[in-house]
């Protein structure tokens, strides 16, 4: 199928390997956007000056809305551990529909929400980081699930803090996150050109 080398990404692979990850690479545009996407939510959330609660679940529903559904796209392609990445979705949308739906509620909701969607995500991140230390940049994973974990454990863990520790929170979320996505989004494109039969 390739005539890549051992310095190459997809080298390693078996052929069942290379058939998903030719499928997964197809993915590597969505990824790129998603990658921008978040950066810019993040620059937005963490240049934003606010002290209003409904900007404020403005701001954290568009980043749990866009972090659902970029678990639900990984979840499509991903041949093992599918279920969790789909729970993080439905954790991610049900949490920015409760924050566009309630944005006058307090901010206890709002960061056990925003506690709870990272180390659900974190979680996920992690374990498929962990399941697949043979594919080239998994420590990508780890590093933002460990970061996701640490942020989400700390909102969940005190969720009456003040609005601009929220919005810090879910801005430093959005940034790495883009820069992870983009990142892998990279990679796959090179990994899509390794397969490309010569």
């Amino acid at each position: 199928m390739t005539t890549a080398g051992p310095g190459s990404s997809s080298y390693w692979f078996g052929a069942g390997d290379r058939e998903v990850l030719a499928e997964t690479s197809r993915l590597w545009g969505l990824l790129l956007v998603s990658g921008v996407l978040f950066l810019i939510l993040g620059f937005v959330v963490l240049s934003y000056d606010t002290e209003s609660l409904a900007v404020t679940s403005i701001l954290l529903g568009l980043a749990f809305i866009m972090g659902g559904l970029s678990q639900f796209a990984l979840a499509s392609v991903a041949q093992s551990w599918r279920w969790l990445w789909i729970l993080g979705g439905v954790i991610g949308l049900a949490a920015g529909v409760v924050a566009f739906a309630y944005p006058g509620e307090t901010l206890v909701v709002l960061g056990l929400l925003l506690g709870w969607f990272l180390l659900v995500s974190g979680i996920v991140h992690v374990v498929f980081a962990m399941t697949n230390r043979d594919v080239d940049g998994w420590w990508l994973g780890l590093i933002s699930g460990a970061i996701e974990i640490g942020l989400g454990a700390w909102a969940a863990g005190n969720p009456d803090r003040s609005v601009l520790l929220l919005i810090t929170i879910v801005g430093i979320f959005c940034v790495i996150r883009g820069v992870v996505d983009i990142v892998r989004a990279f990679r796959l494109r090179k990994i899509r050109h390794e397969l490309r039969p010569a």
